[in-house]
């Protein structure tokens, strides 16, 4: 996600004019949901057909996972960081998935905090 910043100062009259200043601007909490939920589909192509501890559990979760991120600005925070948290510590062990999982893990932790 490129985020663009800008820092633009507009000053009217003289120097003691209102001064207002912007920050961060970026397709907002939508676009880094979209983006996560793509993340999510691709671990849960990814993980399909593998022969994983608890495949089964995995693969479920994930998909209760992209659900919830489909519901966007509704997602309940507290059940996407439970729900990626399981499927964390089912797939911490598996090194041909670590990239993805690190990926997800800071944009859950970046949108629910």
């Amino acid at each position: 996600m490129g985020h663009r910043i800008t820092n633009k100062v507009s000053i009217g009259g003289d120097n003691s004019g209102k001064i207002t200043q912007t920050g961060i601007e970026a397709g907002g909490a939508e676009t880094a949901v979209s983006s996560l939920l793509e993340l999510v589909e691709r671990l849960a192509t990814e993980v399909r057909g593998q022969d994983l501890a608890k495949q089964e559990v995995v693969e479920d979760t994930l998909t209760d996972l992209a659900a919830d991120l489909r519901t966007g600005d509704a997602a309940e925070p507290a059940v996407v960081r439970s729900r990626w948290e399981k499927v964390k510590g089912l797939l911490g062990g598996v090194v041909q998935f670590s990239e993805l999982v690190a990926k997800i893990s800071d944009q859950v932790q970046k949108i629910f905090g």
